[in-house]
């Protein structure tokens, strides 16, 4: 009987050995057209992963507001629900039009969705006030579907005009916001740590990047995107100065100095002469393959393999909305490293065992 049940006990270790080192494969290929986003950010949660982004029309025409789409597999998407809906606002509200950018954080047991906006009646759109010409708002929910309620009602969350706004929780729990201060003369990022408690920012804005004239972000700098490794800052922001690319700062302090990566752009494309050229770590190839253009504004998430890997959009050419792309992405001794853009078919193989083993790593789970 001894013998039975000492055979069943290997048995079972040995299958559930076996079952932790499950060989997986995560096959996609760039771009994924069921996801027509600008500015996407793609957040996982139980077991699903969720998308936000600008949604057509970015210029002129009414924007429907944040939608939100929904995928079992990170390739195939479908739309589940309006986070807010912009037709159905007061006409009086400040957050009324233009919809761009918005992000989802969960924080706790909140799931915070910046938006990024204006009204452009009733003096909203005025460029005289500053303050409401195009800013960021905040809104909270108790799951990631909702419904959320805006929890700045009556102001802005910045003390100015901004735009672009992302969320990023240090070690500590401290709480900050980066955004840029879109349609001024100069484009700067900064950063305020924020109330969560009270939706106020506790900190006047501080300056950490800006636009440098004559170099690949002379024309503005906007995206910003915050991640921390191994001590390490690294904030992703992109320009348009030629095409669209992403580049990104690092730094030891969320308050700075941030040092620009000397290999920036990180990744973009832009197109001269009917020929399009694909730019990777500051060089840029003619690539005639390439059907994607004006890559950027970019994200990170947690993969399927447990590892990072970011979103970001581009425009295909035939389609008329901007699309979206995925790449694996590592951060490594202050400085970054992915294939990205890649457009041909794409196989991601791990093991179940190697998927849990970097969620722990990238502090998903315990």
């Amino acid at each position: 009987m001894n013998k039975i049940v000492k055979l069943v006990s290997i048995l079972m270790l040995t299958l559930s050995l076996f079952s932790c080192t499950e060989k997986m494969v995560f096959e996609y290929q760039n771009p994924l057209v069921s996801l027509t986003f600008r500015d996407t950010h793609i957040v996982p949660d139980g077991g699903k992963y969720y998308a936000v982004g600008t949604c057509a029309p970015v210029w002129g025409g009414p924007n429907p507001g944040v939608k939100l789409y929904v995928s079992d597999n990170l390739v195939d998407w479908k739309f589940d629900r309006m986070l807010i809906d912009a037709f159905a606002l007061d006409s009086n509200v400040w957050y009324k039009d233009r919809f761009w950018a918005p992000e989802l954080r969960k924080i706790g047991d909140k799931y915070f969705l910046t938006f990024n906006c204006q009204n452009n009646s009733g003096g909203f759109g005025d460029v005289e006030n500053q303050k409401h010409y195009h800013a960021c708002g905040l809104a909270v929910a108790d799951c990631i579907t909702g419904p959320y309620t805006v929890v700045t009602p009556d102001e802005p969350l910045t003390p100015f005009a901004s735009n672009d706004m992302t969320l990023f929780q240090d070690d500590d729990g401290k709480v900050y916001c980066f955004f840029n201060n879109g349609w001024t003369d100069l484009h700067i990022i900064y950063v305020a740590e924020l109330d969560i408690e009270n939706f106020k920012l506790k900190e006047y804005p501080v300056e950490l990047i800006k636009q440098e004239p004559g170099k690949w972000d002379g024309a503005g700098v906007e995206g910003s995107h915050v991640v921390k490794k191994d001590g390490i800052y690294y904030l992703f922001y992109s320009s348009w100065t030629r095409g669209y690319a992403v580049g990104y700062a690092t730094a030891t302090d969320i308050h700075g100095p941030w040092t620009k990566s000397p290999e920036n752009p990180l990744f973009g494309a832009y197109t001269q002469n009917d020929t399009t050229y694909v730019v990777k770590n500051g060089v840029a190839t003619p690539n005639p393959d390439l059907h994607i253009t004006s890559i950027g504004h970019n994200q990170i998430f947690v993969g399927p393999d447990g590892n990072y890997w970011t979103s970001y959009h581009g425009h295909m050419k035939g389609l008329e909305n901007e699309i979206t792309l995925i790449d694996p992405i590592e951060f490594k001794y202050g400085k970054i490293y992915t294939n990205t853009p890649t457009y041909t078919p794409q196989r991601v193989e791990y093991t179940t065992a190697e998927r849990d083993k970097n969620l722990r790593k990238n502090g998903v789970v315990k």
